[in-house]
């Protein structure tokens, strides 16, 4: 999704929320308006008009679109598998990569340090995510404290990354991962 939107003559829904999240990533949310998403399609805002009722509904989509596609539907594409706890753990990591979907988390969350609406969107979207990462460490038999800190280290390194770590050439990030899963996989012996 990363690329320019291209000017078309029939904008979907999808086409303005794809240009809005983008806009979102790369300018903040105060960048997501009417205007400059028209401007950066290349139509007018009449066009806008046709898809959602107001920028309310658009930023709306937006979320939607984001706890959905980067979210849910990976959750669910992994648990469908039916892998054992800890072959899903490392199958959840690849698929978070392959398909980007932390990539967006950072300016989500930056939208929801100022908004209540993304706030509590972000909010569920983190606990659905720990919620199924909790149950594969539960799988794999942690319990109290060590499950909690697992899992929530999990979900800390995996939604942060994009944002908080230089980008490693494959074979190096795919090392990391591997070493990563089994270090919290693996039960200490005290």
């Amino acid at each position: 999704m990363r690329s320019e939107a291209k000017p078309r003559s029939r904008l979907s829904r999808q086409d303005w929320i794809d240009a809005a999240i983008e806009q979102l990533v790369e300018a903040g949310i105060g960048a997501v308006s009417v205007e400059q998403l028209a401007t950066r399609i290349g139509v007018t805002r009449g066009s806008f008009y046709h898809h959602f009722a107001d920028r309310e509904d658009l930023l709306r989509g937006m979320l939607d679109y984001w706890s959905q596609r980067w979210s849910y539907s990976i959750r669910e594409q992994i648990a469908a598998l039916g892998l054992d706890p800890g072959t899903t753990l490392l199958a959840l990591m690849r698929a978070i990569r392959s398909q980007g979907a932390s990539d967006y988390d950072a300016a989500f969350r930056a939208w929801a340090l100022h908004d209540p609406l993304a706030q509590v969107v972000v909010e569920q979207v983190d606990e659905a995510r720990l919620a199924f990462i909790r149950s594969r460490f539960e799988g794999l038999g942690f319990t109290g404290l060590e499950l909690e800190n697992r899992a929530r280290l999990y979900l800390y390194y995996e939604v942060a990354r994009p944002a908080m770590f230089v980008s490693l050439p494959p074979q190096q990030d795919e090392e990391l991962l591997v070493e990563r899963h089994r270090f919290l996989t693996t039960a200490q012996n005290n």
